[in-house]
């Protein structure tokens, strides 16, 4: 592992991107059958909040992959037994039903008569509803298969983790999607070929590692696959299966796997490859049809908020140079030499803080967590029931959120396979789970908020700036105070949020080489050159993304700020936290607004003035 930054693999990866890209309800058994002018026809003249509860589940419905993920099938009556359908003809239906929501929810209730709780989930459900239509608008702009976060590696984690296996006929299940692992795969390279007669493909570079990926991870035969070894050793768990029966379902599940997924990743790696030749260079998205209108629109979704491209550059550079100053004064106070160059002085951090063996690393990062749940008493007055655990993976730095149904905890993904670096552990196991992502996430998922709310999947802005202020958070509450390696390591992290407000907005509105913002990167944040380009890669293809954690960060700090300044010895920072957290996930705007609720809410009002003989009656205003 690189002494400086590793490779995070997204530290949000748990956000259900593109979540709409689904399927049919039940086995055998699909939407399309259904009729969406007949689902909109049902939703028509419910009370608001059964309509926001049912219109948001006829979308859920559309991914039995995501619907098995939150833990709802039982709820929503469905069977864990369907992969999504993810071709381009069922994604358009998906838009066609959410623009059909979308319209009876601005032309039949009144945002005026609702009440405030009301008023909020119209507000929430009309961004994320209106940020569908303009996806649906550049459908095709996403990139269908990449290297990273993409379908063909995503599955791995599904029937790995998600896919709840406790019962025989949860086997049943798996196995029948094992199944159809084909289908979908022939839909993902018959969206490859849809979106390249748009003109758009992916960059080569991207092609090239992902075929590459396949062929390391996908042998001859099923019994080297994690689709089939995972089912062997989960069904010896299962104690209704009996002997003869678990040999039957490991046939039934090494034949799909033969016959089905391993044919997919082969098929996928030859479209791969055909498509190679004819992609582009490793450059942003201005390179596509529309490109520079696509990406505003991405970082207009990610950051929730109208800042241009321009204006979130010129943000990150000035966060660079502050934190760059923060981080030299510390590297001063060691007595680390000033003509060094950022990358060589987090080198000796890297070394000065210490080397975690890698059978160590999954009880170091358990031992941060319990401590964080005792200290967070000081800031908060509420805490998640939902628990949270660690899993060592080779390549982690992610959190998945629990079911919402109780039986899957929070997870937090940490590689282990190798011995690595101490110095950026803490903030990163801060950061995705308490006070961060499983504290934030669970805490919504717990609360009695509108469904579509739950599971993390809206509102990056909201959800990364979040994870990001808990870092901030644990240094303002002294978690660091012994340990100055972890606070360079939370100082490097929080200056890589702020150089990616540069190298995002300079890939792909400035039209930034991807060579030129690998060398950015490892001048402003101390990286090695493969860690930056490891980055930089990430950034082209989740397109926007990382605009976020700054921007949502920057916005909770000056809302603090300013309740603080308001309110005087009224602010209680449990209340404002409560505020913030306590309506669950939300736009930018709408928290502000929240926040100045709060405030007025807390605020005395002015009495008015005595009554004068012959004069005008005072009229109280609020500060």
């Amino acid at each position: 592992m690189a002494r400086s930054i590793p490779h995070l693999a997204a530290a949000a990866a748990f956000l259900l991107i593109g979540f709409f890209l689904s399927v049919p309800t039940a086995s055998g058994t699909s939407m399309a059958d259904v009729g969406i002018q007949d689902i909109l026809d049902d939703l028509q003249g419910l009370p608001f909040d059964e309509f926001v509860d049912a219109s948001y589940k006829q979308v859920l419905l559309r991914s039995p992959q995501l619907v098995t993920s939150l833990g709802l099938s039982q709820t929503l009556g469905t069977r864990d037994d369907q992969l999504d359908d993810i071709c381009y003809s069922y994604v358009g239906e998906t838009f066609e039903l959410e623009a059909g929501i979308q319209a009876i929810l601005l032309n039949t209730y009144d945002r005026s008569r609702l009440s405030y709780e009301q008023q909020i989930s119209y507000d929430s459900y009309s961004w994320i509803l209106a940020g569908w239509a303009v996806e649906h608008e550049y459908m095709y702009h996403f990139y269908p298969v990449t290297h990273g976060f993409s379908r063909q590696n995503d599955l791995f984690r599904f029937f790995e983790d998600e896919h709840p296996m406790e019962t025989l006929q949860n086997a049943r299940d798996y196995i029948r999607r094992l199944r159809l692992v084909d289908d979908q795969f022939a839909c993902l390279i018959g969206n490859m070929g849809e979106s390249e007669a748009r003109g758009i493909i992916a960059p080569a570079q991207m092609l090239q590692r992902a075929a590459g990926g396949i062929r390391a991870i996908v042998p001859g035969t099923a019994t080297d696959l994690s689709f089939y070894t995972t089912f062997a050793t989960k069904i010896e768990e299962i104690a209704e299966i009996s002997p003869a029966d678990r040999l039957a379902l490991l046939e039934q599940a090494r034949n799909a796997v033969n016959s089905s997924v391993i044919p997919a990743y082969q098929s996928l790696v030859v479209a791969l490859d055909e498509q190679i030749p004819r992609a582009p260079a490793m450059n942003g998205v201005w390179q596509l049809p529309d490109g520079d209108d696509f990406y505003r629109a991405r970082v207009r979704h990610h950051t929730t908020t109208d800042l241009t491209p321009d204006e979130i550059h010129q943000t990150g550079l000035d966060e660079v140079a502050r934190i760059r100053a923060e981080i030299r004064g510390h590297f001063d106070s060691l007595g680390y030499p000033s003509s060094a160059t950022f990358a060589e002085l987090f080198d000796r951090v890297a070394v000065d803080s210490g080397i975690v063996p890698a059978d160590q690393i999954v009880a170091l990062n358990e031992g941060f967590i319990r401590q964080a749940q005792e200290d967070i008493t000081e800031v908060f007055d509420i805490a998640p029931e939902t628990e949270v655990i660690v899993i060592g993976i080779r390549a982690g730095g992610f959190y998945v959120p629990g079911s919402l149904d109780g039986s899957r905890p929070g997870a937090y993904y940490i590689g282990n396979q190798t011995d690595s670096y101490r110095y950026w552990m803490r903030t990163i196991a801060y950061h995705e789970t308490v006070p961060g992502h499983h504290f934030q996430i669970a805490i919504g998922n717990e609360l009695d908020v509108p469904l579509f709310t739950k599971g993390g999947g809206f509102y990056t802005a909201f959800v990364e700036g979040w994870a990001l202020y808990a870092e901030y958070l644990a240094m303002e509450l002294g978690w660091y105070d012994d340990d100055v390696y972890s606070e360079l390591g939370r100082l490097q992290w929080e200056l890589l949020r702020a150089a990616r407000l540069v190298v995002d907005t300079g890939l792909h509105s400035k039209r930034w080489s991807r060579q030129q913002a690998i060398d950015y990167y490892i001048d402003a944040v101390g990286a090695t050159e493969a860690s930056a380009a490891q980055q930089i890669d990430l950034y082209l293809y989740w397109v926007g993304y990382f605009t976020a954690y700054k921007t949502g960060e920057m916005k909770i700090l000056e809302l603090r700020q300013h309740a603080q300044d308001e309110l005087g010895d009224l602010f209680d920072i449990k209340e404002f936290h409560r505020a913030v957290l306590l309506h669950n996930c939300l736009p930018l705007p709408l928290l502000e607004r929240l926040i100045e609720d709060y405030i007025a809410a807390k605020t005395p009002a002015v009495p008015p003035p005595p009554r004068r003989a012959g004069g005008r009656v005072g009229v109280a205003r609020v500060p």
